[in-house]
């Protein structure tokens, strides 16, 4: 039996983002350990695709229509959970854009699709987190959070902004929310990880010449997906929260991303964006 595959059969995930690239490998491994999961995808076409392709495969899914650029789809698709447990929620969504774009909610795309519909759609499903018997929560974040650097007074980057640093801010803020998170829900074990660099759809906003050489030189999304599985699955890390994990080995974020200071002071400025918790 693969590694994780007893600790995970039979538990609930939900991986954002697993119509492609390393969400969707994630959603194939772990439904071929056993696991019942739920792919969240922002298109329905996609998203039935995904949800078919497993199940033909002898694994068992479902469909959870969410678009991480509206906070008003993340509501309506968290009262699906509404009365059961989830054993593992998977925050893997994200994107890097190009020029600065806004939302219909008024928020910086990336700073929205990464970080606050995130943190959004985990406070809702707390309830469902606590009610089984050990939960996770696993933040897919990026070696880049070691160049974000959180402008306090421009979190949105509405000044000087560029689309890599735009994306490293937000895999930071996924490393200060991860370290918040674990202090507020002793009972969650969650954590953060980079899957390493890895050749997927994340990438289609870089030139065309350069989209072709990482297809070449990086690896595939099956690699990047192996660290996330592992995070979400193996009996060793039960109980172990509050980490960040680079690709198979626990190492220490960056100084910025080490702060209770700055992880609380995050919290508070991402309730005030998202509104209300019901």
């Amino acid at each position: 039996m693969a590694a994780g595959s007893e600790w995970v059969a039979g538990k609930t995930v939900l991986v954002t983002g697993a119509t492609g690239g390393i969400g969707l490998e994630t959603a194939r491994i772990l439904a071929r350990k056993g696991a019942r999961v739920v792919v969240g995808a922002r298109d329905p076409v996609r998203g039935r695709a995904a949800v078919e392709e497993i199940v033909r495969a002898g694994g068992h899914a479902d469909l959870l229509e969410i678009d991480m650029l509206s906070f008003e789809s993340v509501r309506k698709a968290a009262p699906a959970w509404k009365g059961r447990a989830l054993d593992v929620l998977i925050n893997n969504a994200g994107i890097v854009v190009r020029e600065r774009q806004l939302t219909a909610d008024g928020h910086e795309r990336t700073w929205q699709t990464n970080f606050l519909s995130h943190f959004l759609l985990t406070r809702l499903l707390l309830p469902s987190l606590r009610a089984a018997p050990s939960p996770r929560i696993v933040n897919v974040s990026s070696e880049a959070h070691r160049s974000g650097r959180m402008k306090w007074e421009d979190l949105e980057l509405e000044q000087g902004y560029r689309g890599f640093f735009a994306y490293a801010n937000t895999k930071l803020a996924q490393v200060l929310f991860t370290r918040e998170l674990a202090r507020r829900e002793p009972g969650i074990a969650v954590n953060a990880l980079h899957p390493g660099a890895i050749a997927t759809g994340i990438w289609r906003a870089a030139p065309a010449f350069a989209r072709a050489i990482l297809n070449v030189v990086l690896p595939p999304p099956e690699k990047g997906a192996r660290p996330v599985v592992r995070v979400a699955s193996d009996p060793a890390l039960e109980g172990v929260t509050g980490r960040y994990v680079n690709k198979l080995k626990e190492v220490a974020p960056s100084p910025a991303g080490s702060s209770d200071h700055d992880a609380a002071r995050l919290w508070k400025i991402a309730e005030e964006s998202v509104g209300p918790i019901p």
